[in-house]
């Protein structure tokens, strides 16, 4: 993908972004019910126990723990490049995260909580963190291993990104529209991130 088109999808996310936040509103708040009653009906011990498992594996400690392990690997393995690329993206998450919900400050859903959780809901932290770790990995990877399937590469990022968040849906943590911004962002972190600094290396990914 060229610049263009990155410039493109970030107009596009970041726009996508400021719709989702009128969640607040009673535009959007129709659809965020429906999703969650939708999610929620198919609770059952087997599934609760799976998505308390996942969103304690991709909490904010756990996901920081992984930032660093990876890019001291990628640092041993001398891909010095790929490892400030984790870095970049990962710290300008760490930071973006708590600007935008004390910007938002929207309160988080108050029925059928199966966890609870303290500070504000949007967008969903768990949702950005993974999006933006899961892509940026697939980048590395797929930069790294020439011979991977991309397509491949890119289909198991997006299952895992779907699977934590629709965790924090059927928990009760988030609304729908968290959880859909939290995506936005960590795309827009991303392909800006690669726009800047990513692209212009001689080892592009094609």
């Amino acid at each position: 993908m060229n610049k263009n088109n990155f410039k493109i999808l970030i107009t596009f996310v970041i726009l996508t972004f400021l719709f989702l936040s009128q969640g607040y509103s009673n535009i959007l708040k129709p659809f965020d019910l429906n999703v969650i009653s939708y999610i929620q009906n198919l609770e059952n011990e087997w599934l609760t126990k799976f998505y308390k498992m996942i969103t304690i594996i991709a909490d904010t400690y756990q996901s920081a723990i992984i930032t660093i392990l990876l890019v001291a690997l990628l640092y041993i393995k001398k891909y010095y490049r790929e490892a400030l690329f984790l870095t970049v993206t990962m710290s300008a998450c760490g930071l973006a995260m708590p600007l935008l919900k004390n910007i938002f400050s929207r309160e988080r859903p108050n029925f059928h909580r199966l966890i609870e959780i303290s500070g504000y809901s949007f967008p969903s932290g768990h949702t950005t963190s993974a999006t933006t770790m899961y892509l940026t990995l697939a980048i590395i990877l797929l930069s790294i291993m020439k011979k991977l399937n991309k397509y491949f590469v890119f289909c198991i990022a997006v299952l895992g990104i779907v699977i934590i968040g629709s965790s924090r849906i059927y928990l009760g943590v988030h609304y729908p529209t968290d959880v859909m911004a939290g995506i936005c962002l960590g795309i827009s972190i991303v392909s800006t991130v690669y726009i800047l600094y990513y692209s212009n290396s001689s080892k592009e990914v094609k």
